[in-house]
């Protein structure tokens, strides 16, 4: 598991960067502009990445970009340009799930009393949407966004034998079909133990950042 756990922590940490500079920008963007172009067709794209499995689309970059642009390398972690394939795979359901929840967030906080109130103040709307709306409606996506760290770990078994990455995923499948019982109850037992510690930890700061659960605590 250890020999195995730095490539699975570096596709899961790059999927994970993936998933928070283009999911926030881009549920803020849908919220401003609603029912624009832009909007329909991120919601298109919405749709169609939640219903389709990781392994589905791994294999369709794989032909597109890798056999038929010849673009990237199809497997292997040798090199940066082995995992930009892989944490594309991994990150794009949850790019998907958190634009949408940013975005209906922001959606239901525009309609709050607080933005009227700050519109009727003549604060500038730039400042209204990103330090009132897009703060507010995070508080809501703090504890998704964190536990999406243990769920990319675990999800990378199905993408990491597609690109044949070896990492922890590669690990437990061989483990199954070899019967080799301790790895695969060593890796249920981290993957649990992972689930269980960030809902903890993220459970803590999102009392500490959001002042109406601190009163609620109190």
């Amino acid at each position: 598991l250890l020999r195995c756990m730095p490539a699975t922590l570096q596709l899961a940490g790059a999927s994970f960067v993936l998933v928070i500079v283009l999911s926030i920008p881009i549920g803020f963007l849908c919220a401003v502009y609603k029912d624009s172009m832009f909007d329909k067709i991120m919601r298109a794209f919405i749709f169609m990445t939640t219903a389709m499995p990781a392994y589905w689309i791994g294999l369709l970059l794989m032909w597109f970009v890798s056999i038929k642009l010849d673009l990237l390398p199809t497997s292997g972690n040798s090199g940066f340009k082995h995992l930009i394939l892989p944490a594309i795979t991994v990150s794009l359901t949850y790019i998907s799930t958190y634009i949408r929840l940013i975005r209906n967030n922001m959606l239901e906080n525009m309609k709050r009393d607080y933005v009227l109130y700050a519109n009727v103040r003549g604060i500038p709307q730039r400042l209204i949407l990103t330090k009132h709306i897009l703060r507010n409606s995070m508080h809501t996506c703090f504890v998704a966004i964190g536990m999406s760290i243990p769920q990319l770990i675990a999800g990378t078994i199905v993408v990491e034998n597609v690109f044949a990455w070896p990492g922890l995923g590669t690990l437990c499948i061989d483990s199954i079909f070899n019967r080799d019982y301790p790895v695969i109850q060593a890796y249920v037992l981290l993957i649990g133990t992972l689930f269980v510690v960030f809902n903890l930890v993220f459970d803590i700061l999102q009392t500490i950042i959001d002042p109406r659960l601190r009163r609620e605590v109190s």
